[in-house]
């Protein structure tokens, strides 16, 4: 065998152990989009209720878009994503004032406090594959005993 046959040789199998090599796993979450949402239409008057908030991870950059019932054109905006902790927090300025979240996106759920014109009051939105604009509004449970 040569002396350029044994390099060559030498170098496909070091890149032959190269290429079989694990790949490290990547800190912080996977590109993609997350959708949480509680959307619904009512019985009674065809009114929408709910919001939508859309998750959208890119290595160039993330992004949030907030529909809301009340809105009529959803609003995009830039969100802050702390990968270690899933802690998301983004403002927006919609048609009805300021809106700010700050809470944990999960894979479940997206659990925060909203701020807006109307006040604080708790989130838990449920993640969802599609839209649920059309579903109707769960009703009140009283409770009742037969």
């Amino acid at each position: 065998m040569t002396t350029l046959h044994r390099t060559l040789l030498g170098g496909l199998l070091a890149f032959g152990v190269l290429a079989v090599a694990p790949a490290e796993a990547r800190p912080g979450w996977v590109s993609g989009t997350w959708v949480y949402a509680d959307l619904c239409t009512s019985p009674e008057d065809g009114a929408q209720a709910g919001r939508r908030i859309t998750l959208k991870r890119s290595p160039n950059g993330d992004g949030l878009i907030y529909e809301g019932a009340g809105l009529r054109v959803p609003v995009l905006t830039t969100v802050t994503v702390d990968d270690a902790t899933k802690d998301v927090a983004f403002r927006v300025e919609t048609e009805a004032g300021l809106v700010s979240f700050h809470g944990t996106a999960g894979p479940e759920a997206l659990v925060g406090t909203l701020d807006s014109a109307a006040g604080s009051q708790p989130v838990r939105l449920k993640r969802v594959l599609r839209s649920r604009a059309h579903e109707a509004c769960p009703g009140e449970t009283t409770g009742s005993i037969n």
